[in-house]
């Protein structure tokens, strides 16, 4: 078995941790100006506190990494002196709408007696409309019956003269055939004398 070299791992635990030192003031210098910046960078700064207090590790990564802690601080610091306590909405109260009747002393039935005239001159338009196009649709009625009393009439008429046309044709045809019978058209009977 190989024996393992203790100072290569102690190095490569050093990079590391340069590495994520780095990598540490990067999303530091990249987050700073997000609301909860303390909430997410705080518990960083104990174990950095921790890392530093270690006897082994050498004089550029422990001043690194205090670098670091004191940044994480100034950061949290500037944060928590922006902020402002939280307080409650100054909204005034809105009061409970009444509906009290109001009585009019001399009442005419249709008029409209709302104070607000832009809604009352609205519906007053809207009331207008509707008999507007209810009276549209009466008169289309009204055309529409005439139109189908017409067409009545028509077919009516050319009913009755082709009744007619039928009956001058039949009269025609019976003619024919009692004046063929009786021998007064073509090859009938000869007529004795």
């Amino acid at each position: 078995m190989k024996s393992i070299d203790l100072g290569c791992i102690f190095q490569v635990g050093v990079g590391i941790l340069l590495s994520v030192s780095e990598t540490l003031r990067g999303f530091v210098n990249m987050y700073h100006d997000i609301v909860s910046f303390p909430e997410v960078f705080a518990s960083f700064v104990p174990l950095l506190h921790e890392i530093v207090k270690e006897n082994k590790i050498p004089e550029t990564l422990r001043l690194k990494m205090t670098s670091i802690a004191s940044l994480i601080n100034g950061k949290i610091d500037e944060h928590e002196n922006l902020r402002q306590p939280l307080r409650m909405r100054m909204k005034k109260p809105m009061p409970i709408k009444q509906f009290n009747p109001r009585f009019e002393e001399n009442f005419v039935h249709g008029k409209d007696y709302d104070p607000d005239r832009e809604r009352a001159q609205r519906k007053k338009l809207e009331r207008q409309i509707k008999q507007e196009a209810k009276g549209a649709a009466r008169e289309l009625r009204k055309d529409n019956y005439f139109l189908q009393e017409v067409k009545a009439r028509e077919r009516a008429v050319a009913e009755e003269e082709r009744a007619d046309r039928y009956k001058k044709a039949m009269v025609f045809l019976q003619e024919q055939e009692s004046n063929f019978k009786s021998g007064q058209l073509g090859k009938g009977r000869k007529k004795r004398k």
